[in-house]
């Protein structure tokens, strides 16, 4: 059976390709940045660091639209971007293995990771494409919420273990590399062996497949553009939009802030560091869970504010009570609760982005809601630094919070209704169904 056909390998194939995701991204987010901080340079030098190296998850907003105009259309919409995009990770990542010691060369560092994260970011959005082409709207909430905790496991789980790697074998990032290589080619095996669609063929040379036939005007980049403009026409898809350009630059400051007490006043090492984020691991996969099923019984909005909210709040108490970074439990309290916390917020946004986006192009509006996401990331690490010069790590923390805040109150503008509403609309009067894509098979809750 093809993905469209069976939910099973449609939510295995999905949470296998988020947990390819998730595996490079902790070794880079969480190992790599620790081992620096250890090693001697400031918070600030160290978000500077992570923020180039993930800097080309940005170029969604590049991918997205050339994923949707080009394809080898015979083995399915998604498959050759998503194989193509693995191969090339674990390349990248050969070539790291290449370099004796690479940490001791900061640009060279940042330059190798930053090419090996361009291919990452493609498989990102091919994956986030093929979610979106596969998905049907009853089982999306739940789907997001296995995603995100699959991709929880790799960049908890990895952040730690490469840890652990590293300092087993002398401070080396060799053998966590090659680690990493071998996982990446375990996973690529699904796509290469499970079909998008009935009629199409495992590899384009491969016999037998029915001539799918391709989609009238589909890749044709005008009516992309035309799509994309009609979709972020709406009020609901441009609040979004700004929503999604600010809301993590709270939860970027807060994480370095915190990793600056741990190590600068408690003496916290990168296997320390790495340790408490891997704690983080099962209350996060519990909550991001619980916010998969939440956000179809309470709504997607509601899960965002309720996920955001707490992380404020936890960042409020932070600050105005400095001598609890002194106790025995709240700096591991809050590296374990807070990624939590925000998990679940990441959960109602996921679902909030795909339950709006519309139109043909739907694919490519969700990653640009995903790159945005990205960009706000790279904008909050840019931001540590100079936060932490003119504050200090404690008010530091009130920024954090006001900023979680902030972006919250533009969610009143948001209602998925209004986006069914212009679906209907031109159904009715325009009479062109390459504007917008498949009908829900059930309203889902806003």
């Amino acid at each position: 059976m093809t993905l469209v056909e069976s939910r099973r390998k449609r939510l295995t194939i999905l949470c296998a390709l988020y947990l390819a995701q998730g595996i490079p991204w902790g070794f880079m987010d969480i190992t790599l940045v620790n081992y620096l901080i250890d090693s001697g340079i400031t918070v600030g030098e160290a978000a500077k660091v992570a923020s180039f190296i993930l800097l080309p998850w940005t170029f969604k907003l590049i991918w997205a639209p050339l994923i949707d105009t080009v394809t080898i259309r015979s083995m399915g919409r998604r498959r050759s971007w998503i194989i193509g995009a693995q191969v090339m990770m674990a390349l990248t990542l050969i070539g790291i293995l290449m370099v004796p010691d690479i940490t001791k060369d900061l640009t060279m560092l940042g330059w190798m990771f930053f090419t090996h994260n361009i291919f990452a970011s493609l498989q990102d959005v091919s994956t986030d494409a093929l979610a979106v082409d596969i998905l049907p709207a009853k089982e999306q909430g739940q789907a997001n919420g296995m995603m995100w905790a699959s991709k929880l496991v790799g960049y908890g789980g990895g952040g730690y273990l490469f840890a652990e790697l590293i300092r087993n074998t002398g401070g080396s990032i060799q053998m966590a590399v090659l680690v990493q290589i071998f996982l990446l080619g375990a996973i690529m095996v699904l796509p290469m062996l499970w079909l998008e669609r009935p009629g199409e063929k495992r590899f384009p040379w491969s016999p037998g497949g029915e001539g799918v036939v391709k989609e009238e005007n589909y890749g044709n980049p005008g009516v992309l553009k035309r799509n994309m403009v009609k979709a972020f026409c709406l009020r609901t898809t441009f609040m979004f939009l700004l929503f999604t350009l600010l809301h993590n630059l709270g939860p970027e400051i807060g994480k370095f802030m915190a990793k600056g007490i741990c190590k600068d006043e408690l003496g916290w090492g990168h296997v320390e560091l790495s340790l408490a984020r891997f704690w983080a691991l099962g209350p996060e996969i519990v909550l991001v869970l619980c916010g998969g099923f939440l956000s179809q019984v309470w709504g997607r909005r509601t899960i965002l504010v309720v996920g955001m909210g707490s992380c404020a709040l936890l960042n409020v108490v932070a600050a105005a009570v400095p001598d609890i970074w002194m106790t025995s439990w709240f700096p591991t309290t809050y590296l374990v609760l807070a990624p939590g916390l925000i998990a679940v917020g990441a959960v109602g946004f996921l679902s909030m982005a795909m339950r709006i986006s519309w139109t043909q192009a739907a694919g490519t509006v969700f990653t640009t809601y995903m790159a945005l996401s990205n960009v706000s990331a790279v904008l909050g690490k840019r931001a540590v630094g100079l936060l932490e010069e003119l504050f200090g790590y404690q008010s530091a923390f009130y920024c954090s919070a006001l900023i979680y805040v902030l972006p919250l109150l533009l969610l009143v503008l948001v209602h998925p209704s209004q986006v069914d509403g212009a679906k209907k609309e031109l159904e009715g009067t325009a009479g062109d169904p390459l504007l917008f894509g498949p009908e829900d098979e059930e309203q889902a809750v806003e």
